[in-house]
């Protein structure tokens, strides 16, 4: 229950939506102000717009064009699987994979297409052979090497022909197939159906809706989806239609992201330290704030039109990320923004590595085990490990917090508490928190040096009264968060005390 006021709640929204608004606009200024040393990124936009754009960030650019091939080949799959669902959905597996081997040599020619290929059967032969230890051993020893190793300078320029599109989409499809390869073997050790299981298999791997970009579907729930559509007789077009107006939404996120990249140009400026270094507080903020919101609307696009396509398809695939702006807790960013890579790490990592222990020193060795993990799958450089190191501190603060409120004198003090005090404490202790995870993420969106440079701006330049303002912003975001999340539980216990009156 929650006893803060209404007007008290709006002071909140204002003062943090108030924040958000100014330094985006004084990013905006700044990118005006110094778009003639960012010329090697600005180039000619949309000639209705009549400015440059941005055209820094190099996975934005990347995935563009793989997405519209894409879209060329999943909307006739899309098609003729719908037809096939009811009668004749045995033969879905084979028009999948036969599709999706057709994109893949369209994109990456015939010896990269069936290098990909092999991934399964040879995970599948080392998990026979030897053990699955050995499986993940060598999918992260080949995840870590795509990150630290050139491959096509190693093979002389020959092995991706100088292509840098077909070079990124090569290595994030290799990631991608390995942990999917993981997922299927750990959910079908007891199956000995080969045969079978080899198709499904591939079927899984290289399933096309998701196949560019994920979201990670685990195997288990990919199955369900498969084996048990939820098909409702009658409802064949309005399925369609439903799932059309999702894929809409998520093609405006797109259009949206390309339209602000002609005004903000935050990741062109992240390369240049020297015009960071000379931003004051508000326009760094807004800078940090840019890079983090239109990173979360970067993936939006990336997981939410795959998610969407592969719902029309009835596969249920996770959902795209929440917005950050209203998230304030490690875990909470980590549930749900990537919430395949998060249950993938759940299932797979921190409860085999837990086991049944309930102990707090095993769930945070489990927790760092799993950070372990992202930071060799997102390559592992410095401004990679101060993030997860950051992040994992996060995360065990928020532990030791929940489980001191457990315990005495805190469970008194609680209790002689009113709520709206004990909302207001859960905000102040969250504050530094948020500040510290803003922070680390800057090192993440840029490196280890712009990160420094913006948190020496939001601490150590300023004294006390700006350290003071910034954990103001902070203290509201948190109220913002928490009242969204009270929200968004209401209609879930409702549901639930009906369904027991109903009982």
């Amino acid at each position: 229950m929650n006893d803060l006021s209404k007007v008290e709640l709006f002071v909140y929204f204002v003062c943090w939506t108030g924040c958000v608004v100014y330094s985006t606009f004084q990013c905006y200024l700044v990118s005006n102000r110094y778009s003639q040393y960012l010329s090697e990124d600005l180039v000619p936009g949309w000639k209705w717009v009549g400015r440059k754009v941005d055209t820094a960030d190099f996975e934005w650019k990347m995935w563009t064009p793989i997405f519209f091939s894409w879209l060329q080949y999943v909307i006739p799959y899309l098609v003729i699987s719908l037809v096939l669902k009811t009668r004749h959905s045995n033969l879905i597996p084979f028009l999948g994979m036969s599709i999706s081997f057709l994109w893949l040599y369209n994109m990456l020619g015939l010896g990269l297409t069936l290098f990909l290929l092999i991934q399964p059967v040879l995970f599948n032969w080392i998990f026979q052979l030897f053990s699955l230890k050995l499986v993940w051993i060598t999918s992260l020893a080949s995840t870590f090497s795509l990150h630290a190793l050139d491959l096509n300078e190693l093979m002389n320029g020959s092995l991706f022909d100088e292509d840098s599109t077909q070079e990124y989409f090569f290595s994030v499809l290799i990631a991608w197939t390995h942990a999917r390869s993981i997922s299927f073997l750990v959910d079908t050790r007891s199956s000995n159906d080969q045969e079978k299981k080899l198709v499904n298999f591939y079927h899984y791997c290289f399933y096309l809706p998701l196949l560019p970009s994920g979201p990670l579907l685990l195997y288990r729930d990919f199955k369900a989806s498969i084996d048990n559509p939820q098909i409702r007789p009658g409802r064949a077009l309005a399925h369609v239609i439903d799932s059309g107006i999702v894929v809409v939404r998520f093609l405006f996120w797109w259009f949206f992201h390309q339209l602000a990249l002609h005004y903000f140009y935050h990741s062109a400026i992240q390369y240049h330290p020297g015009i960071v270094q000379r931003l004051d507080v508000w326009s760094s903020a807004g800078l940090g704030y840019s890079l983090g919101q239109f990173f979360m609307i970067k993936y939006l696009v990336l997981y939410g039109l795959p998610f969407a396509l592969a719902k029309m398809d009835y596969v249920d695939a996770p959902p795209p990320p929440k917005c950050v702006s209203r998230i304030h807790l490690y875990s909470q960013m980590w549930r749900d923004f990537d919430r395949g890579l998060y249950n993938f790490m759940f299932n797979y990592i921190y409860i085999p590595f837990k086991g049944n222990s309930d102990r707090v020193v095993s769930k945070l060795l489990g927790t760092g085990l799993c950070f372990g993990f992202v930071c060799i799958w997102h390559g592992g450089s410095s401004a990679v490990v101060i993030w997860c190191v950051s992040n994992y501190l996060g995360i065990c603060l928020e532990m030791t917090a929940r489980y001191f409120s457990t315990c005495r004198p805190f469970t008194s003090w609680k209790a002689s508490w009113s709520n709206a005090n004990w909302v207001r404490f859960q905000a102040a202790i969250a504050s530094p928190l948020l500040l510290l995870s803003a922070l680390s993420n800057f090192c993440f969106f840029t490196d280890a040096n712009v990160g420094y440079l913006l948190a020496r701006k939001g601490i150590y330049e300023g004294g006390f009264t700006r350290l003071f303002g910034i954990l103001l912003a902070m203290y509201s975001c948190c109220h913002v968060s928490m009242a969204i999340s009270r929200r968004e539980k209401k209609p879930t216990i409702l549901t639930q005390q009906e369904t027991l009156h109903q009982e």
